[in-house]
């Protein structure tokens, strides 16, 4: 009686970021309640509190692998890395969002409540060790995405992109709980390190592979992963501008720290473990292989065609997430050590340039790649720090994002028979630069167009511009003590 009073302490005690956060989520409700506090800025204190009192408590907590809530969470050092992750994106985004044009300061309360709500759901998607845990988080996050997608009620574009994305991540909400049904009546478990033993020893090869196929179909949604894709560009061109930032980093950083903790407690062990012997998983390997190479082809080829900078963003972050599988799909720590760098790096960089288009959206009032033409002219600065980022996307040195791509291919290239990866990771990095020189060249070598607008960007934004812009260049140089860290974290 002791031991389990003493367990359910010591969890209350772990799960004291997300009880954080759900404590937030209440007080900004409360407060949007009351006529004294009813205002955007007490919404947004609130919620940046929040954040930073539950990131504290994300440090604060003890070193070591614990598991939680009788195994449905797991507290190591690979979950703070994304929890912090998560916190610092919802942050950003909160911040540059109360100046944001496309927010409704109207509803800024229901707004930050629900980037609360998302971020909590991260949380424990960056730490779910259960499949029952995993399917709550996941819809969370999802419930989360779809309001604040819908955030502009009155616009078509908003609402649009708001139904698109329910009814798909509806469809594989279904299919990945079948498949978890179906892994729970072969192996008796949702327990995540228990369910490869199950599955070794199972009877039914074709439920088997149709139930862990199934629940992979779930979470490379989650992360626009080919072929469960088709939302992504939309959802980021209809959403609001700060909206499609943080769903393009948030959601995707989460998705990728559970996929990690599936692939490396459920389904792969290193060779010649004698586990091993009832089901080969090696077959499991060469399909996120494959994922991962059609997808961040798929990704940079579809961005070819486009004209409008959210939309080519948006197949940008589906060709990211090809990057970050190839990592994955080798057995080994280093691989997810890699994963981890770049997804960091990826969230710096990619919301950079998100928000270069949330600065821009005032004056412009456009987010067509023509409107950028003579940028550099009428506003260097804001021009500068998009090449900044547009370098690290395309994984250029002195970034960070050439830095994180190195450490990709070093892992590629440890892994057995995974060269060819990584020649296909090299062209599409090639291809890469090219519809991201796009940009550069509307930028710095086209005159602006008649009649444009003057840019005015907001004070707030040109300081968090530079706040991410430092590390991408800084990280690309001197990038030793993040990937010490990281390193140290482990794996899950």
């Amino acid at each position: 009686m002791d031991s389990i009073q003493d367990h359910i302490i010591s969890s209350v005690h772990a799960f004291a970021p997300e009880g954080v956060l759900a404590a937030t989520l209440l007080l900004i409700i409360v407060a949007d309640l009351l006529p004294a506090t009813s205002r955007p800025g007490v919404s947004l204190g609130l919620a940046l509190g929040g954040l930073a009192a539950s990131a504290a408590a994300v440090v604060r907590l003890p070193a070591g692998e614990t598991l939680i809530f009788a195994g449905m969470l797991a507290t190591d050092g690979f979950a703070a890395t994304f929890k912090l992750v998560a916190a610092a994106v919802a942050a950003i985004v909160l911040v540059v969002s109360y100046r944001a044009t496309d927010v409704d300061r109207e509803h800024f309360a229901e707004y930050c409540a629900m980037a609360i709500a998302l971020s909590m759901g991260a949380y424990v998607m960056a730490a779910a060790a259960n499949l029952l845990s995993m399917f709550l988080a996941f819809e969370l996050v999802s419930m989360s995405s779809y309001i604040l997608t819908a955030h502009l009620k009155e616009d078509r574009k908003s609402s649009e992109a708001a139904l698109k994305y329910v009814v798909f991540s509806a469809s594989s909400s279904a299919v990945m709980l079948y498949g978890m049904s179906l892994v729970y009546g072969l192996t008796g478990t949702l327990v995540l390190q228990s369910i490869m033993p199950g599955l070794a020893h199972s009877t039914a090869p074709l439920a088997q592979s149709v139930g862990v196929l199934f629940i992979l179909a779930g979470l490379t949604y989650k992360i626009a992963a080919v072929p469960y894709h088709f939302w992504c560009p939309d959802v980021y061109e209809g959403a609001p501008a700060p909206v499609a930032a943080f769903l393009s980093v948030g959601p995707k950083a989460a998705g990728m720290a559970m996929l990690a903790r599936f692939l490396n407690e459920a389904l792969f062990l290193p060779p010649g473990s004698p586990i091993r012997a009832g089901i080969d998983f090696g077959n499991w390997q060469t399909a996120i292989v494959l994922v991962s190479a059609v997808t961040m082809t798929l990704g940079n080829l579809s961005a070819l065609r486009q004209t409008n900078v959210k939309r080519l963003l948006a197949y940008s972050s589906i060709a990211h997430a090809g990057y970050m599988l190839m990592a994955l799909a080798v057995i080994r720590p280093f691989g997810v050590a890699a994963m981890t760098f770049y997804v960091v790096a990826y969230a710096i960089m990619n919301l950079g340039a998100f928000l270069v288009v949330i600065a821009l959206g005032k004056s412009m009032r456009s987010e067509e790649l023509d409107s950028y033409a003579g940028l550099g002219a009428r506003a260097p600065v804001v021009a500068v720090l998009m090449a900044i980022f547009l370098f690290s996307l395309a994984g250029m040195p002195p970034t960070m994002g050439f830095i994180g791509k190195l450490y990709l291919f070093w892992a590629v290239l440890e892994g057995r028979g995974l060269a060819w990866l990584a020649v296909v990771a090299a062209l599409n990095t090639v291809i890469a630069l090219y519809y991201y020189a796009r940009i550069l060249r509307q930028m710095f070598f086209l005159p602006a167009r008649e009649g444009a607008a003057e840019i005015r960007v907001e004070p707030i934004h040109y300081v968090v511009l530079f706040l991410l812009a430092i590390p991408t260049l800084v990280l690309g140089v001197y990038w030793g003590p993040l990937w010490g860290a990281i390193s140290a974290a482990g794996t899950p």
